[in-house]
Order: C-alpha cells, then structure tokens, then sequence
C-alpha cells in the first residue's frame, strides 16, 4: 500500500513538478508525499550488551587477518559509515574494486541482499566473507590467515573472553558468533535526525525554500522518488542505471535476468553530501555530476533500467536539487548503542 500511495504522489507531482516551487503542489498533496518520507520509531535493541561486542569488533583491527584493517576502515562514523575514497585499501594493502557502500540504516533493509552486487544474503554473511576471503582477510597472497587463527587473538584476550561469556553464557567463541556480534552493532547504526525530519514533522523553518522546491523535483521532474524511496531513500534493490563501467555487478550473480546486468544495488542518500565522489566506481565527482548523469538517462543499452529516460533540468533547478540532498545529513548520526 505504500508504494501505492508513493505512486499517487508522483502522478501529482509529475504535472506540477516542472513549475519546480513547493508552494504550487496542493498543500494535501504534498503533506501525503511527505509522510512517505517520515522516519519510524527507532528499532529496540534486544540485547545491548552484545551490540557493544560488536562496536568492539567492528573498530578492531585483530578481527583481520593483518591485524591491521577493521570494518571501520572502510566504513567511517562520520561519512555515514561509508567513505570518500574512490576505492579502500584491501588488508593487503590493494585497492579493492568498488567504493564501499555505507552502512547507515542498513538495520531497516530486512531480508534485501547486502552489497553492489548482493552477493551477500545477510550482513553475517558478508562480514564472513569479508574476513575470510574478502577485503580483510590476505587471502591470495603468500601469507593467508584462517579464521581460525584470528578467533585465536581474541580467546588469549581476557577482558574480551569475560565479556563474550557474560553476553554469550555457555557459547562457543568462534568466528561465527563473532561475525553475529558485528551485523547486530551494524543494525543499530541509526541516522541522526536530519534537516529534512524536523521539516517533514513540521518545522517548515528546518530546510530552505530552495531544498523544498528541491524535494518536489527529487519526486517529480527528476525522477529520483522510484528507487530513492522511503525515509532511508533507497529501495534497497539493483538497477543498470548507465554507468560506464565493464564491472556487471548483480549480472555476475543473477545471470538469468537480462536487467541485472551492469545492475548495483540503490545506495542509501542520508548523509550523502559527505560521501563525494558518487557512484559504486566513484565515476561522478560531484552531487552535480550525478545529477548531470541521469540527465543524460546513462548509457543506453538492454540492461538499463526503464526507469532512466533523460530529462533537462535549468542551471537553478540542479541547485535546488542539490540544497534538498543537503538537508539529508543526521550531524549526530551514530549508532544507538554508543
């Protein structure tokens, strides 16, 4: 029923929209687009003593087979744990391939794959295999680690030994339970409440007149509303949106569906002004480089989504586009736990 509505909405919208001003959508109409982007009741958090072990891991660089690299090394607190490198550094030291997709409000992406491509089902998964085969472990190179041995520094720490029973009574301490502990802290890791919030719970003072007209263009003319839906402002699936790149992204683990080619999974855009350059290849320097991308509809090929078709947007429209995207940033985002 929500996309039902979200849908309604664009069809308002996508008649006024070209007027690009706020003040020319019915009031009603916009009050209903608005409560599609209102932010729930923060998730209750069960046990918080096991999402703390799990801050733990997450900023621990004994959890890689170097000793060197912590999840947080890609994924930073105040870039909405994501990061501005084009790419990061793999615990050898290599480049990685893609830039690292922030966690922000990941807790509230339910069953959806995780990652560019959603090779991963679960957070758990992907912190596995980040450790083991991934970007933290030293697979392929001369001096592999197993699991194992990493397991190993943490059952000879005895402060980290008498936390782990105390939340883990009677468990094994192995890489299982410890890559458990890491997605329970990842699902807490809240947005602060932004700008565009207190806007949307009724501060018209919150944003600017700029960033409403911006909003009203983020839905209509612009196009953007379809993936970047909901108060996360993602719809946490894959779309070819016309990248250059030889990268196939979903397309390598969904070969059956011909518009999972070159697909990549819809990025969250809280907090998104800190995380330049943009896209899963850091391709676009800037939010108006982006904008400028999908002006264009991207690259056209069989696998690029129906949803991009070019469209032209005045010098102030981009602006104003841009002053809407700016309000979407928490200053205190950080995770419920801490």
């Amino acid at each position: 029923m929500k996309f039902i509505r979200l849908a309604a909405a664009l069809v308002v919208l996508a008649v006024v929209a070209p007027l690009a001003d706020a003040q020319t959508v019915a009031d009603k109409e916009l009050a209903a687009l608005k409560e599609l982007y209102r932010r729930p009741v923060p998730q209750p958090i069960d046990n918080k003593e096991f999402v703390e072990l799990g801050r733990e891991l997450f900023f621990s660089p004994q959890l890689s087979a170097s000793g060197n690299t912590a999840c947080a090394s890609c994924h930073f607190p105040q870039l909405g744990y994501g990061v501005t490198d084009a790419k990061s550094k793999n615990d050898a030291g290599k480049l990685t391939s893609r830039k690292s997709q922030p966690l922000i409000g990941i807790g509230y992406a339910g069953s959806a794959p995780v990652g560019w491509d959603g090779k991963s089902a679960t957070l758990e998964d992907q912190a596995m295999a980040s450790i083991a085969t991934g970007s933290m472990s030293l697979q392929g190179t001369e001096k592999p680690v197993k699991t194992e041995a990493i397991v190993d520094r943490f059952k000879n720490d005895a402060a980290f030994v008498a936390k782990f029973e105390k939340v883990m009574p009677g468990a094994a301490m192995g890489i299982d339970a410890l890559v458990k502990a890491v997605a329970a802290y990842e699902r807490t890791l809240e947005p602060g409440v932004a700008p565009f919030d207190r806007w949307v719970a009724g501060d018209e003072q919150a944003i600017s007149g700029p960033a409403k007209r911006g909003f009203v263009l983020f839905n209509g003319k612009a196009n953007c509303g379809p993936c970047h839906s909901g108060w996360r402002f993602t719809d946490d699936n894959f779309h070819d949106i016309g990248t250059t790149t030889m990268d196939e992204g979903r397309g390598r683990i969904v070969k059956d569906d011909p518009l999972m080619k070159f697909a990549f999974k819809t990025p969250t855009l809280r907090s998104v002004h800190l995380r330049p350059p943009y896209m899963h290849n850091a391709s676009a320097a800037t939010l108006e480089d982006v904008i400028r991308h999908y002006e264009k509809g991207g690259i056209d090929r069989p696998s690029r989504s129906p949803l991009m078709t070019a469209f032209e947007l005045t010098d102030q429209e981009r602006q104003d586009l841009i002053a809407f995207l700016n309000t979407l940033d928490g200053q205190n985002a950080t995770a419920q736990a801490q």
